[in-house]
């Protein structure tokens, strides 16, 4: 029990490297993996919702089911 008493610092020391690199991993995977135009068409059917159980104009742009690309980027 004694032997492994001097290694306690190094081994907790890796644990929490280890520990923070998976985090990392798993929070930049989930924010790649996540579709951002089905969160902007979420985003939509939510205000859309909103804005008729106050009783208020719904824009146009809400009516809309596709949403406009504004600006696309060319690949050579």
């Amino acid at each position: 029990m004694e032997r492994w008493l001097p290694e306690l610092p190094h081994l907790v020391l890796w644990s929490a490297i280890i520990f923070g690199l998976s985090l990392g991993l798993a929070l930049l995977s989930r924010q790649i993996l996540n579709d951002p135009r089905k969160k902007a068409e979420e985003d939509k059917a939510l205000l859309k919702q909103l804005l008729e159980g106050f009783g208020l104009e719904i824009p146009p742009e809400l009516h809309e089911t596709e949403a406009k690309v504004i600006k696309s980027i060319k690949v050579p």
